[in-house]
């Protein structure tokens, strides 16, 4: 029911990282369907951009509305610059149902300097509001 997805989400998303958020879903996802569901979905989704994402949401909830869109812009760019959004597309729209092949392959394989480079200002290219 949508009752218990909402605690589902509450409990398995207030863990303090993915680590901790994939983990509590594997340990519920033998007898409760919304974590296997969300853990099957997270596996297939890109590690790098899955751990960027979790850092975005959680830098953003203190950041001023002019930062969160310099941030925005600092990602969007070096997701275009990178590997996996064009795999992504490749795998989904180009060679259809296709698996992607992320690089890094794994949550374990992203460091977090592969993390922070998303988040480094992009000198003459920043965004100016």
């Amino acid at each position: 029911t949508e009752r218990q997805d909402l605690e589902s989400i509450a409990r398995h998303f207030s863990q303090p990282s993915l680590a901790a958020i994939v983990a509590s879903l594997e340990r519920a996802s033998a007898t409760d369907a919304f974590a296997a569901k969300t853990l099957a979905t997270i596996r297939t989704r890109s590690p790098t951009s899955l751990n960027v994402a979790w850092r975005e949401i959680s830098a953003g909830s203190t950041l001023s509305m002019d930062e969160c869109m310099k941030m925005e812009f600092r990602i969007l760019n070096r997701m275009l610059a990178g590997h996996d959004f064009y795999e992504g597309i490749r795998a989904a729209i180009i060679d259809k149902g296709s698996k992607p092949e992320w690089r890094p392959a794994s949550l374990d394989a992203v460091s977090a300097a592969d993390v922070d480079a998303y988040f480094a200002p992009l000198g003459a290219g920043e965004l100016e509001l």
